[in-house]
């Protein structure tokens, strides 16, 4: 594999007129697969989350789907890791991924940056093909209701990757189920809190000037994907800055935000919020800064207001209720008439302590998880997206949510009505963000 090096835009234009989107129009033809038989998946984004990815599915599924393509622009990360799985099929360039093995792939796992998911999400499924993309879906509003059709239209399993469904102990499953049993009475508030932040502490490291030499086995190119051209500089690829930047990921709240709101949306069966609210430090035009508070107002069924608010970097409510414990780095806190309930990854509780010393928990009614990932696997094979229970279709109204939050604290908006519908707000600051500027060359299918 030749290693990728620094080209003109000129270059990179006609590169992508050989082997862009319009070279292939023929939808993958999927193998008619019996629940026994092996699916060739093909990874795009083989390090970092994407190598835990892999490993998960292997680990759950025992080894025996079949790793038909791997996809990275680093070529050292690519190599090393086909070659521990035995990969043959080894690209840098998804699109020639696509290009020459989408007729012999069955489904896709996305694990690369943000700002790329929406674009090779979306060609993967116009190719028809099964699509496991990690969270956040995108970052734009646009992109994710494009993601969604896809999955819809094509009536394809989808999974957005938010793993904390098959962590071990099923403490949010269990929070489901004492919600939905009543335990706590009619919840009417909800808090999360997360602490930790993306935002580089030197500053040299998020606000860099000037350009840097891109690494030679590295495809500068193809990381930008369809976001407007930009010098080259080391930080953008830096860990964990690379997730605070605006041209790359919406910072805190988009990386940590899906694995809890998640579960809100779930617990309380929540649609759309009718208002959004956000306060936090003075933004930044480079990179999104931590300490963020944003209130989403939702409408429940039977007419009562819901207000569900995030806190992060150390952040927390004031005046909170008798039996929260403030001191765990991670919450989200049900709020109901009769009492409260705690909950994250590895604990959860109900309170006061004393009134529910004697209470009888609900008979658990879901099922051990057999993995996030192998989930997916076996909704592929039984041909059911229903299987999947964070489908993409599930997920984008929940993402949707926060990319406005995020997009709000850029535009310098305190609130905002959001009309789900019509895909709009009452904000022209915010609206000039739903659907962004896209880089020429980089066009997105249609549905």
């Amino acid at each position: 594999m030749k290693n990728s090096k620094k080209t003109s835009r000129r270059r990179f234009l006609q590169a992508a007129s050989i082997i862009g989107l319009g070279s292939f129009f023929a939808p993958a033809v999927l193998a008619d697969k019996s629940p026994n038989s092996k699916l060739n998946i093909g990874v795009i984004g083989v390090g970092g989350r994407g190598a835990e990815d892999i490993g998960e599915l292997v680990k759950s599924n025992r080894g025996v789907e079949r790793f038909h393509a791997f996809c990275d622009v680093n070529a050292t990360t690519l190599n090393k890791q086909s070659d521990k799985y035995k990969v043959e099929h080894r690209y840098q360039d998804y699109r020639k991924m696509f290009n020459e093995k989408a007729k012999e792939l069955d489904a896709v796992m996305i694990a690369s940056m943000d700002h790329t998911h929406g674009l090779i999400a979306c060609t993967a499924m116009d190719l028809g093909l099964h699509c496991y993309c990690e969270k956040p879906l995108a970052n734009s509003v646009w992109e994710i209701r494009l993601m969604a059709e896809f999955a819809k239209k094509k009536k394809l399993c989808t999974q957005t990757g938010t793993q904390v469904r098959a962590w071990g102990g099923a403490h949010y499953y269990r929070s489901f189920e004492l919600i939905q049993a009543g335990a706590i009475g009619e919840v009417n508030e909800v808090y999360i809190w997360s602490d930790g932040t993306f935002v580089p502490s030197k500053k040299e490291d998020r606000e860099p000037e000037g350009e840097t030499p891109i690494p030679p086995d590295f495809d500068y190119d193809v990381w930008l994907g369809p976001v407007p051209f930009r010098p080259f500089n080391k930080a953008w690829l830096a860990h964990p800055g690379r997730f605070a930047f605006w041209h790359s990921s919406n910072g805190y709240l988009a990386q940590m935000g899906p694995h809890t709101v998640d579960t809100v949306w779930t617990a309380l069966k929540l649609t759309p919020p009718e208002t959004i609210e956000v306060d936090g430090p003075e933004p930044n035009p480079l990179y999104n800064p931590d300490k963020q508070h944003v209130t989403w107002t939702h409408r429940k069924p039977n007419g009562k207001e819901l207000k569900f608010q995030w806190f992060d970097s150390g952040r927390r409510p004031e005046g909170l209720s008798e039996g929260i414990d403030p001191k765990k780095k991670q919450a989200i806190v049900f709020i109901g008439t009769e009492g409260l309930l705690q909950v994250h990854y590895d604990y959860h509780f109900l309170a006061p302590k004393e009134k529910f010393a004697d209470y009888k928990v609900p008979t658990p009614t879901y099922p051990p998880s057999i993995g996030h990932q192998a989930q997916w696997i076996e909704a592929v094979k039984a041909n059911k997206p229903e299987m999947c229970e964070c489908n993409i279709e599930y997920a984008a109204p929940y993402t949707e949510a926060m990319v406005l939050a995020v997009n709000m604290h850029r535009a310098k908006v305190k609130k905002i009505k959001w009309d789900a519908e019509k895909m709009t707000t009452d904000s022209k600051e915010v609206n000039a963000y739903i659907k962004p500027t896209f880089r020429q060359g980089w066009d997105f299918p249609t549905p």
